[in-house]
């Protein structure tokens, strides 16, 4: 059956924009997804992606999109590459693509918010183990963890209050574990504390789809994110100054040091699948999906764990990007598999360099410019490593996949 520019409009009208804001994964990728569609249904379309715009033209109709990229809910990203898949194999018209489209645009979250809460405490107590496997971080994460699941799930689309989270989390999780440091009830550096809870906020997928983007030559998009990721972590950073202020405390309170681990080799992987269940839970994914991820997030942390331990940070980060990548993108092309962006989610969390530039800063703000410099300086050397990684891994594969 012949389809119309109208019908192809109406479908690939909604995917555009769900797509743009979903793009942290790249804009090439959203480009060869809209261009396959229309291939699909026996047409050409002219598709421009930016980081947070893009346009479509399909005939002598042209649409512009504007939205905010940030993670989709990861079950509906399931659902997608399933009718993506049909659409590809010729067994959908485009007006019944278009009414699924609208049917997985409505679906609810996967967990309640009750759930939310859980797994962002699971999320942050999962991540600090790997910043300071101690006892005590497990107990400051789970409380700055629940203090942010609560302020987030309170915030809910309430657009006022989601713009000012990532400085009210800074702010709130720094004066909490800043009392607790005046009251000698923890030990070493305050920033190792901080960092874990303010994970969820880290624009790590921006910064690095940056990198990806600008090692490409697509210049605008790249840049736009990076600007972005940076204005994100100076909020932060900002958060964690005013705390300081508020407390009437001096700013060198905030220092970095380091705690030697009190927790076995057991509980700090056991730390990263509670991390996998609360990537699951935070981000709505699809239960089915979970033991892949997470067998990916504990692959690419072994690699990164070996890589960095036999040859530097940079060159173990680097390893990791490459095997997360190509075990995403070639268990993501089989049918019935989670799609390859559900897959490498978390394992991106677990090489992402935002939490050294937040370190950074907030190193800079306690009065220790060296190591603020260092910080920075290792956020940027891994952002080059995941992106370029990501390159090898897809090249090692022979290109992205283009349904998720």
């Amino acid at each position: 059956m012949t389809t119309t520019e109208r019908e192809l409009l109406q479908f690939l009208g909604p995917l555009t924009g769900m797509l743009l804001a979903s793009s942290f994964e790249g804009t090439m990728r959203c480009e060869a997804i809209v261009r396959d569609v229309a291939a699909a249904y026996g047409h050409t379309v002219e598709v421009t992606f930016l980081a947070d715009a893009a346009v479509l033209t399909v005939g002598e109709r042209t649409l512009s999109f504007a939205r905010e990229p940030g993670v989709p809910p990861l079950h509906r990203v399931s659902l997608i590459k399933a009718l993506l898949s049909r659409v590809y194999s010729g067994g959908l018209s485009a007006s019944d693509a278009t009414d699924q489209l609208h049917a997985i645009r409505r679906l609810p979250g996967r967990w309640s918010r009750p759930w939310q809460v859980l797994g962002l405490v699971a999320f942050t107590v999962g991540f600090g183990i790997s910043v300071q496997a101690t006892w005590q971080q497990v107990g400051v994460s789970a409380l700055t963890g629940l203090l942010i699941g609560l302020l987030v799930v309170a915030g809910g689309r309430r657009r006022g209050l989601v713009l000012i989270e990532p400085f009210l989390a800074s702010l709130l999780v720094t004066a909490v574990v800043l009392t607790l440091h005046q009251h000698d009830l923890i030990a070493g550096g305050p920033i190792q504390l901080i960092v874990p809870a303010l994970f969820y906020f880290i624009p790590g997928d921006a910064i690095t789809a940056a990198a990806l983007e600008l090692a490409v030559n697509r210049m605008t998009a790249g840049a736009a994110r990076l600007v972005y990721s940076m204005v994100v972590l100076l909020i932060l950073a900002f958060g964690a100054l005013m705390a300081t202020v508020l407390l009437q405390v001096p700013q060198s309170a905030l220092y970095d040091v380091t705690v030697p681990g009190n927790l076995g080799p057991v509980a700090v992987w056991g730390g990263w699948v509670l991390f996998a269940a609360g990537v699951m839970l935070t981000f709505s994914m699809a239960p089915r999906d979970f033991p892949w991820a997470l067998g990916l997030v504990l692959l690419t942390a072994a690699v990164t764990e070996v890589g960095t331990r036999s040859l530097g940070d940079p060159a173990g980060t680097f390893l990791g990007a490459v095997v997360m990548m190509a075990t995403a993108l070639l268990l993501g092309r089989r049918p019935g598999m989670p799609p390859a962006y559900v897959l490498y989610l978390g394992a991106f969390y677990v090489l992402t360099p935002g939490s050294h530039g937040l370190r950074g800063l907030e190193s800079w703000i306690g009065g220790d410019p060296i190591q603020g410099v260092t910080g920075l300086a290792d956020m940027v050397s891994l952002l080059v490593a995941i992106a370029v990684g990501m390159l090898v891994g897809a090249a090692t594969v022979g290109r992205f996949i283009r349904t998720g």
